[in-house]
């Protein structure tokens, strides 16, 4: 017999442990940032902006009270669309998230409030622009300058609210937050021009 030691035999490498596997994303629960809502929202404060400068402009000079109004609508407008421009840059990039259910209805309720309080308190721009009559520009701007933090928080949350591939419910409530604060914004432009148009005081 020979002394020689047989060739071991090479033993296969232990196998690597199996990675976690991931969790499949459920896309029935998922839905898509839209950049739509942004950028609707914030098209229409930036020519908000725009014109409601254009209409202070032709303010009278003895009316503080009036260019203060004036200015703050502004700076409202200012704020939603530096929000809205955030979000329509944060949306383009499309990852899935979660659903939206607060902010659509958020947003329709703060604008709800802003667009009946505006309402309420305007009777005279419409008594300017359809009965021939002369409203008052401070009384005119009174909602969306009393209630601008609502007003504003308003757009920004409908905005915020429109996704893609969600319940159509909650997109209809977040377009029509959107829809109500458009009526108050152009309310108060009209309402600035008029005044700067001296037709009313």
């Amino acid at each position: 017999m020979s002394d020689v030691a047989p060739p071991a035999v090479p033993q296969p490498a232990p196998a690597a442990p199996a990675a976690h596997p991931q969790p499949l994303l459920d896309l029935s629960r998922t839905a898509l940032p839209s950049p739509w809502g942004h950028a609707v929202v914030a098209g229409l404060a930036i020519v908000g902006i725009a014109l409601n400068v254009v209409g202070g402009a032709g303010f009278p000079s003895a009316a503080p009270v009036e260019w203060l109004m004036n200015a703050g609508i502004t700076i409202d407008l200012v704020a939603v669309a530096i929000a809205c421009g955030i979000g329509f840059g944060v949306s383009l990039r499309a990852r899935p998230v979660r659903p939206s259910l607060v902010f659509p209805w958020l947003g329709l309720g703060l604008a709800a409030v802003a667009v009946v309080f505006w309402a309420a308190t305007a009777g005279g721009m419409f008594d300017t622009v359809f009965l021939g009559g002369r409203g008052r520009y401070m009384e005119d701007v009174a909602g969306p300058f009393y209630l601008g933090v609502p007003w504003t928080l308003g757009a920004v949350f409908s905005a915020y609210g429109v996704r893609g591939r969600t319940k159509p419910l909650l997109n209809a409530a977040a377009w029509t937050g959107i829809a109500l604060w458009a009526i108050v914004l152009v309310g108060a432009i009209a309402s600035a021009l008029l005044y700067a148009a001296d037709l009313t005081d």
